[in-house]
């Protein structure tokens, strides 16, 4: 009996991923099957107050390609149409809650969509492909309604937010808020160099093309189907599997032509995979008025500040607000969330202006009083940034006017800020490698801010420490390493991850990166550099810096096997030394 208890509890800790993201889903996307719609945001902090309530209504909207997409319809009540009106376009479920009662309680007519071979709509679904002429399609479509009055917002969160960039190039939209997505769908998957975001890439296809999967004609079947895997172990078997190329058969039960074409096209200069899915909006002209939502912990963070710095390049009306979030707790921050929908659409789209001169931390309560006191200069500052520490900061640029530190490892593994001779080393072993500790993850279980005593414990990770510092330290905007390497095996990965060391000594980490590496050192010292992200945060006397460096944060990002085969069909493992005569 205790044998066979222990191989529960064993079974049960190896699941906790797969219970945490798919409870986190039920609640988020489920709500098609279970019926949760608006009602898991009402004991939520309190948002703005509605002027009206409205109606919805099932309707057929645009054909294209003889496919027809439908929807929800919401319009306002006891309000004189015709509307301002806005575009959601969800592969979850048009009946999921992602913000359109919030819209709809302000006045807006709101269609949110089922994408092509969704839910209700016809067709085949492949991720991406249509979203850019499909959203096109309706944009027109609504024009020609006689409840819009022919001002169009679209926006979206996740995969949402890529059907409303989608629509910047071809639809002549009047305003995007776009939130925590990016336009750019190739880095959101491969960085730099190869390595691939394994576990958003796993964990996105068991939800929408498994679990989801038959929730138009079986509201259960998401449930039935979540504890098949949890009894089977899915999830802890695809993260554990080689080769890569195999990794849908577990998920989904049979080859994904897709995904298998995706996994194929890595590394292959010649492919035609990316094309019409790479990005979903070129930036070649400016784009129309925008407001762009992510988080610290988002894995989209760096592509949504690409996004920002593009369409600023190009001229483009365009803000920024980046909260204390990781991927699945925007909704928790109602109140930004909300803000940042309709100060951008009532500006843009019912030329009210109310919103300016007011903070992020209270909308329609408290004028700004942290930066400036009057409301024009406040709108001059298109940049809200919560610092972590210190609360929301607001800024004309980013990354703001700073000066750039350099800090340096030393010897008995601190950081400090002058240089030193350095030679430390580790072993790294893809057959154990180093587990990703919050962050960037899609797993809502391990992402954030999150402790990371376990991990700074493990003989493959290294640790430097600033001494306890005596004045504050403010830190906003980008982080690199650059470091000097060796490496044995084929191909390396180096991560860099920055943490805050509070008074009590509890580390937690604030931003990470990786870059990998594809020819063996053999043995020469090679500069090796890290993009580690972005980052605010303040420092407080008698807090530390801490710098992280191993080869691995799996499966955030997939395993570096060492071989530097082809990564659909690699199975062999290459462990080896990796040593650091120095970095900054």
């Amino acid at each position: 009996m205790d044998q066979e208890r222990s191989r529960w509890w064993s079974r049960f800790r190896n699941q906790h991923t797969a219970i945490g993201y798919m409870l986190q889903a039920a609640k988020v996307v489920g709500s098609e099957a279970l019926g949760l719609s608006e009602r898991f945001l009402k004991h939520r902090e309190q948002g703005v107050k509605p002027r009206c309530d409205f109606s919805v209504t099932s309707i057929d909207t645009a054909v294209v390609d003889g496919h027809v997409l439908r929807g929800s319809l919401l319009l306002p009540k006891g309000l004189e149409g015709p509307f301002p009106s806005v575009l959601l376009r969800t592969p979850y479920g048009r009946k999921a809650e992602m913000g359109q009662s919030v819209l709809a309680k302000q006045g807006y007519a709101v269609l949110v969509q089922d994408t092509r071979g969704r839910f209700s709509s016809s067709g085949e679904f492949v991720p991406v492909q249509h979203e850019q002429m499909d959203g096109e399609a309706t944009v027109a479509w609504m024009r020609q309604q006689s409840w819009c009055n022919g001002k169009v917002g679209v926006t979206g969160v996740s995969y949402l937010g890529f059907t409303a960039w989608a629509c910047v190039d071809r639809a002549n939209v009047d305003a995007i808020v776009p939130m925590i997505t990016q336009s750019n769908i190739r880095s959101a998957v491969f960085r730099p160099g190869g390595a691939v975001s394994f576990e958003l890439v796993v964990l996105w296809f068991y939800l929408v093309l498994h679990l989801m999967k038959d929730l138009g004609r079986d509201r259960w079947s998401f449930v039935r189907k979540l504890w098949q895997g949890i009894r089977e172990e899915k999830l802890r078997k695809a993260f554990k599997s080689l080769p890569m190329g195999k990794v849908d058969e577990i998920i989904l039960g049979s080859p994904n032509s897709f995904l298998q074409a995706g996994l194929s096209a890595h590394g292959d200069a010649s492919s035609g995979f990316w094309e019409g899915k790479e990005k979903l909006c070129n930036f070649e002209k400016p784009i129309p008025p925008c407001h762009i939502l992510t988080g610290w912990y988002d894995f989209f963070l760096e592509g949504a500040l690409e996004d920002f710095q593009m369409a600023l390049r190009r001229g483009s009306h365009v803000s920024l607000t980046v909260g204390p979030t990781h991927h699945w707790s925007l909704l928790g921050f109602r109140q930004v969330f909300e803000k940042t929908m309709l100060s951008t659409f009532d500006e843009h789209l019912k030329g009210d202006l109310r919103w300016h001169g007011q903070s992020q931390e209270d909308p329609g309560q408290r004028p700004l009083s942290m930066v400036s006191a009057s409301a024009e200069e406040h709108h001059d500052r298109r940049v809200h940034l919560y610092v972590l520490g210190l609360g929301w900061r607001h800024y004309r640029s980013y990354p703001p006017l700073t000066v750039m530190e350099s800090w340096h490892l030393g010897s008995s593994f601190d950081l400090r800020r002058t240089s030193q001779e350095v030679n430390h080393s580790y072993f790294y072993n893809p057959a154990r490698p180093t587990p990703a500790a919050g962050g960037p993850s899609f797993n809502p279980m391990n992402a954030g801010a999150r402790d990371q005593s376990k991990i700074e414990a493990r003989p493959d990770v290294l640790v430097y420490s600033s001494a306890v510092l005596r004045e504050p330290l403010l830190v906003v905007g980008p982080v690199h390493l650059e470091l000097e390497a060796t490496w044995q095996t084929e191909k390396a990965d180096f991560v860099g991850r920055l943490c805050h060391v509070d008074v009590d000594g509890r580390s937690t980490n604030l931003c990470e990166g990786l870059t990998s590496v594809t020819v063996r050192s053999g043995g020469e010292f090679e500069r090796v550099e890290v993009s580690m992200g972005h980052t605010a945060v303040l420092f407080r006397p008698g807090e530390r810096v801490r710098l992280q460096i191993c080869s691995a944060a799996h499966p955030r990002w997939f395993r570096n096997l060492g071989t530097g085969e082809k990564l659909s069909e690699a199975q062999r493992l290459e462990a080896g030394t990796v040593k650091h005569p120095g970095c900054s």
